[in-house]
């Protein structure tokens, strides 16, 4: 028998849909995904925490769920609501439906959405708090909201990491500072042989520097950048002993670290196929994109070239230290899920990492 679903925000306004299951009330930043496939990854990407994810593909999880998709150990999410769940998956890959996944760590899921209502009403107001619960008062949601955590100033990147890597390879060590990194960041690095070594926010300089590596790589992950007051001192007092690559939340980090400013946008880049242009080279990349900051164009000092753009708004997508191997891109060039337009960032990273060894040994 179907259930009331109801998903309201602090000023009363409301969306309704149906469940098939009870769950507890859930409050989160209320976001929405244009991506059509990549589900999995999506609901385990730790850049997720805190948000409740508006899928606007018709039919979620209708090709189930493989291990191999994930993106971390579990869901990250607070919730998901959508049109429609599929319990039934059909596909060779598929180990089991999604929302018997969900429904195994008690991640809050429901359909009978107008996902088409929720993304205009996103797109007119922005991004804000909700609270979605099941059979319940409104009343009683909006008390909930009262106590929620708000995405400004969340610092929940501080405890978001939770990579779990034992490997060795010939071309050396990689470390990652792990702020909700995504799995796949991983595959990209062992798969151009080296090895990773997963990095704890509250590391120091010189404990990062000691671990002889032969880059740093800022990794993704939820909240507000402004928050990691100390992350971002360390970093600082890494500019120029070792080469740095940032991705998403470790691009808005970087460019903190550089003196520039990040601001809260009013709807944020979550999706498969947002276009950017490369400045450098004149190409435009179809890209994957998750994050709900930007940097601050005019907040950039001269040493700092933006190296890409969003077609979408011109928002900042890409900056490099002009004098320094430190760059640094908005969206996400492991492209899990996504297109493979940016792959090439990596190897850009590994040439600067062998540019740096051949220095040190000069």
């Amino acid at each position: 028998m179907f259930k009331k679903t109801l998903l309201v925000n602090k000023h009363g306004d409301e969306f309704t849909g149906w469940s098939e299951y009870s769950f507890k009330p859930a409050t989160g930043e209320l976001i929405f995904n244009t991506a059509m496939t990549g589900f999995v990854e999506i609901l385990s990407d730790p850049s997720y925490i805190n948000q409740i994810v508006t899928f606007t593909s018709s039919h979620v999880g209708n090709y189930g769920l493989s291990e191999v998709d994930f993106e971390s150990n579990k869901p990250k999410i607070e919730a998901a609501v959508g049109n429609t769940f599929s319990h039934s998956p059909s596909s060779w890959r598929s180990q089991k439906a999604l929302t018997s996944w969900l429904a195994e760590y008690e991640i809050p899921f429901s359909g009978g959405f107008d996902v088409r209502a929720i993304t205009k009403y996103l797109r007119e107001r922005g991004t804000s708090m909700y609270a979605l619960g099941v059979d319940i008062d409104k009343n009683d949601l909006l008390e909930l909201l009262n106590s929620a955590t708000n995405i400004l100033g969340d610092d929940s990147a501080l405890t978001a990491g939770n990579l779990d890597i034992s490997s060795n390879a010939p071309e050396g060590k990689v470390g990652i500072l792990d702020l909700g990194a995504k799995k796949s960041i991983v595959n990209v690095l062992e798969n151009l042989n080296y090895q990773v070594v997963a990095i704890k926010p509250d590391s120091s300089a010189e404990d990062i520097l000691s671990m002889n590596l032969k880059g740093l790589l800022i990794s993704n992950g939820p909240g507000d950048p402004r928050s990691l007051i100390n992350v971002i001192k360390t970093i600082n007092n890494l500019i120029g002993k070792i080469p740095i690559f940032g991705i998403c939340l470790g691009h808005q980090i970087l460019a903190l670290t550089l003196g520039a400013k990040t601001k809260k946008m009013k709807l944020g880049h979550r999706g498969a196929n947002h276009p950017v242009k490369n400045l450098i080279k004149g190409n435009v990349e179809i890209t994957s994109q998750n994050h709900g900051f930007e940097v601050v164009k005019n907040s950039l000092s001269k040493n700092i070239q933006i190296t890409h753009q969003s077609l979408f708004d011109n928002s900042i997508e890409g900056i490099r230290l002009k004098n320094k191997p430190v760059f640094s891109v908005q969206y996400h060039p492991e492209s899990n899920p996504g297109p493979q337009d940016s792959v090439y960032l990596f190897e850009e990273f590994v040439r600067s990492m062998k540019k740096n060894a051949k220095k040190k040994r000069y």
